[in-house]
């Protein structure tokens, strides 16, 4: 568990949410809806960390782009993203397990910098100490005397190890959006020493299956499993090194007349790849080891066989035991499994006024309560919408 309750406002098609986070989140709503938008508030406090707002902005297509529009059409002036978390302590033997923190960032045009996006306010509490890192702009007074290009968070020196914590895990967090050519690429970056992480389009699978193999492997045993199990005739995917050129590549095993056979990388489906490529970023060796403390995937149920999906919850439940697991989702075949529970989803919803986001409301609860409908029929029956949340802290 590490966030525990997430705040956005003014971000893309969100005017404002306020939601608690479990080990295992499922978005789950329409096309269009506004969960991927969610997922990218998360992503963008990362990327930011990991250069500048500005620069985060860019590949987002600006500020312009990121802040939200009213259905009249009016824009809002900033956004705001506010993170709670339960970070481990960088001293667990003298130090409780863990402690609670939250991070505020406010982006918004400078006018000191012609209108270019910089950090309006900037804020972190740790262990009930507040640190103002950059001031907001207070009514009818002036602004403030500096706007920040970048987080003052991202330069946490080693010496303050609480905030440095806190960095490190924000910046630590993962994103994938899989790309099957990616996936079925050969992987031509020069081998590093120790593990290897997938990169969020899907590089370096080849890798990292390798890898779990040597040194992991009843991870790799896990993720053949689930392959197996939800893909047809076949018993597994592995990452083969070519020494001599410093390549690696992916190859599948499939049983073909009572026998297990290879296949070429070039020959396998992309239902095949793009499950490979989940279950890698699920259980690659820094999600299981805690180093990776935040995985988020987007539509993980793309190109696979609708009936075997709900075995694909399985795998995100059981990786939930090891790092915190978001997905999007619009299929309601990956909630058809008994472990699927509707605390774990929050539902995401665009009625013609922005993107409402919260658990599911008390009437569909009480639909599945009563047994008249399951938890895949309510999402196919379009009753299920966000209630009302306004969370405590987060969800266990």
């Amino acid at each position: 568990m590490f966030l525990t309750r997430v705040r956005v406002e003014n971000f893309r098609s969100i005017a404002a949410c306020d939601v608690a986070l479990g080990p295992l989140t499922v978005l789950s709503g329409p096309n269009a809806a506004g969960k991927s938008n969610f997922m990218d508030a998360l992503r963008f406090v990362r990327d930011a960390l990991r250069s500048t707002p500005a620069q985060a902005l860019e590949p987002r297509g600006g500020l312009e782009e990121v802040l939200h529009r009213s259905p009249a059409g009016r824009q809002a002036g900033y956004f705001r993203i506010r993170l709670s978390m339960r970070i481990p302590s960088p001293d667990s033997e003298t130090d409780p397990a863990t402690f609670d923190a939250s991070y505020a960032v406010e982006v918004g045009a400078s006018p000191e910098h012609d209108g270019r996006p910089a950090v309006r306010h900037e804020e972190l509490t740790v262990l009930g100490q507040t640190y103002l890192l950059s001031a907001p702009p207070v009514p009818g007074q002036q602004q403030p005397e500096s706007w920040q290009e970048d987080l003052v968070l991202a330069r946490s020196p080693r010496s303050n190890r609480e905030l440095y914590q806190v960095s490190r895990r924000l910046h630590s967090m993962r994103f994938y959006e899989l790309r099957t050519p990616v996936l079925r690429d050969i992987d031509q970056t020069r081998r590093r020493r120790g593990d290897i992480v997938l990169g969020e389009r899907g590089d370096s699978l080849a890798r990292v299956l390798r890898f779990l193999t040597l040194h992991t492997p009843w991870a790799k045993e896990t993720i053949d499993g689930y392959i197996s199990t939800m893909i047809e005739n076949a018993a597994g995917l592995d990452g083969k090194e070519f020494d001599e050129a410093d390549l690696a590549y992916v190859v599948g095993r499939f049983i073909e007349d009572g026998t297990e056979k290879q296949v070429d990388r070039r020959s396998l489906s992309d239902g095949t790849l793009r499950l490979a490529g989940v279950l890698a970023a699920l259980y690659q060796p820094r999600a299981l080891n805690g180093s990776i403390p935040f995985v988020g995937i987007e539509e993980p149920e793309i190109s696979l066989h609708p009936p075997m999906l709900g075995a694909l919850y399985d795998a995100l439940l059981g990786a939930s035991h090891n790092t915190q697991v978001m997905v999007t989702t619009q299929s309601a075949d990956l909630l058809d499994n008994p472990a699927a529970e509707p605390d774990h989803l929050l539902v995401v919803r665009d009625d013609g006024h922005g993107s409402t986001i919260g658990p599911i409301d008390q009437a569909g609860r009480r639909l599945l309560a009563d047994g008249v409908l399951t938890l895949p029929e309510l999402l196919r029956s379009g009753e299920m919408r966000p209630g009302d949340n306004a969370p405590e802290g987060g969800r266990g």
